[in-house]
């Protein structure tokens, strides 16, 4: 099961692996929130972690996929023990790079001999000493003794993206979820993310667009979203004409057509679209 680690309301995917499979094969995207490492002074491209809606979270946990984790112990100080370990993991970091940057070096010494060989014999005749017999054997272990090992500050740093120490942790209810997807405007949003999720769209948040949920029939990588969603969470309510007017042609603008999602009578999610006509024309 994926854990999905809770802070204030928001549940985050860490995980690389977790990520993926969330998106390959449950079709939630989520959103990405972190720095890039090799890109790090930009914004355009995003990395881990993923910030999940509250209504992408409460249907993995519906669906038996992952579970909501909290790590209340997560900003506490170290004990000296686990200071201890980091401190010889990241020696450990450092003995193996070390290591593979020694033996490296000495592929390409042992690679070059012939040519530090040649040199050695040009710089020696050059001061009038001829006839020397170097022992390319020799020469390579003295090449080898001068090499400088590697210091921290040429080490590749490792950069955990998920917590890599053994802490406290408590599975939650989502009745954690910040907005509340149990009661009121959140129940419904719910309610219709779940529908057409369970319809096989890919659902992302709108409110770039002023929506509430922009509607993909493929991975948004892939495909310009369909759909901008509103949803009306009491039918019983009048719809003032400009914002209803505001909404379609802000749809138009944006080449998508505009659905507005609510509850039934009965209990059933339907969906009204709104289709802009040219009177000039029509």
């Amino acid at each position: 099961m994926i854990p999905l680690y809770v802070n204030d309301g928001v549940a985050y995917v860490w995980n690389s692996k977790d990520w993926h499979t969330l998106r390959s094969t449950h079709r939630i995207c989520g959103a990405l929130i972190g720095t890039i490492v090799s890109y790090p002074r930009q914004n355009e491209f995003q990395g881990l972690p993923m910030a999940l809606m509250s209504e992408e979270a409460a249907l993995l946990v519906e669906k038996g996929l992952c579970e909501l984790i909290e790590l209340p112990k997560i900003n506490e100080e170290l004990s000296e023990e686990k200071k201890q370990k980091i401190q010889e993991m990241d020696q450990k970091i450092i003995d193996e790079q070390s290591e593979a940057l020694q033996k490296r070096k000495i592929e390409q010494l042992s690679q070059k001999i012939d040519i530090i060989v040649a040199g050695k014999k040009k710089k020696m005749m050059s001061k009038g000493i001829f006839n020397t017999n170097l022992d390319k054997d020799t020469l390579l272990q003295e090449e080898i003794s001068k090499l400088s090992k590697a210091t921290p500050a040429n080490i590749l740093i490792h950069l955990p993206t998920e917590h890599f120490i053994n802490t406290e942790s408590i599975k939650l209810e989502i009745d954690v979820l910040k907005p509340c997807i149990r009661f009121g405007d959140g129940a419904i949003r719910y309610t219709i993310f779940k529908d057409l999720w369970e319809r096989g769209y890919y659902v992302t948040s709108g409110s770039k667009f002023g929506a509430d949920f922009l509607v993909y029939q493929g991975d948004p990588v892939k495909f310009h979203a369909m759909y901008m969603l509103k949803c009306v969470s009491n039918i019983a309510q009048c719809f003032r004409p400009a914002n209803i007017v505001t909404f379609g042609r802000l749809s138009v603008a944006v080449n998508k057509l505009a659905l507005y999602g609510f509850c039934n009578n009965y209990g059933k999610i339907e969906y009204q679209t709104i289709q802009w006509h040219d009177t000039l024309n029509g």
